[in-house]
């Protein structure tokens, strides 16, 4: 039998199932509830520090990779770090993804391309679809730059090296301010008369 190992229990389920038991489930939700925002409210303070270090500005929402970003920003407010790097990688593909979808791409010998065509640009490397981009001129050099620096750093921590050390609170935050840059770079919003003007 293995000695001296750490394990994680959860016994908020059988908490809320004993009491479910008894006809009293509404009291074992408020216990989970309770318990939920004591850990929300533990560090709060840091939770408000950390939004307080997301880059501010009007993002365009009504596009396929916002509710990732939503995702991003509470991850990263709640202090996971490690979630908040592998996900900014995520939101980066997810980009190119979204760009090259929006494109009607036309081959001069061979016309348009077809659906299957265009699904297996998507089966490329990543790095060679940051390239195709930049060379098509669908996406900016600043944005090919900050798409490279964020897959390299996701790699890092995907397929970590025993000699790597990584500092996840500094990598998570500078993650998010380049998934932030990318989306100034080529989704800009301007603000006119108090409303939202997308540019594509």
């Amino acid at each position: 039998m293995r000695k001296g190992f750490t394990v994680f229990l959860n016994s908020l389920p059988e908490i809320y199932d004993y009491y479910k038991k008894l006809g009293r489930e509404e009291e074992g939700r408020n216990k989970i509830r309770s318990f939920l925002m004591d850990t929300f409210n533990d560090d709060l303070d840091e939770k408000v520090s950390r939004f307080l270090e997301i880059p501010g500005g009007a993002k365009p929402a009504d596009l396929e990779y916002f509710k990732l970003y939503w995702e991003l920003m509470q991850l990263y407010i709640n202090g996971l770090y490690y979630s908040t790097v592998v996900l900014s990688g995520v939101i980066s593909e997810r980009i190119c993804y979204d760009i090259l979808s929006k494109q009607e791409l036309i081959l001069k010998s061979k016309g348009k391309l077809s659906e299957d065509q265009m699904r297996c640009l998507f089966e490329l490397n990543l790095r060679d679809i940051i390239e195709l981009l930049l060379e098509w001129g669908l996406i900016k050099k600043e944005t090919r730059t900050e798409m490279h620096k964020i897959n390299d750093k996701r790699n890092e921590y995907v397929h970590p090296k025993k000699t790597s050390v990584v500092n996840t609170k500094k990598d998570s935050k500078e993650m998010v301010e380049r998934i932030s840059r990318i989306i100034e770079n080529e989704f800009e919003v301007k603000t006119f008369k108090g409303a939202y003007v997308k540019s594509l």
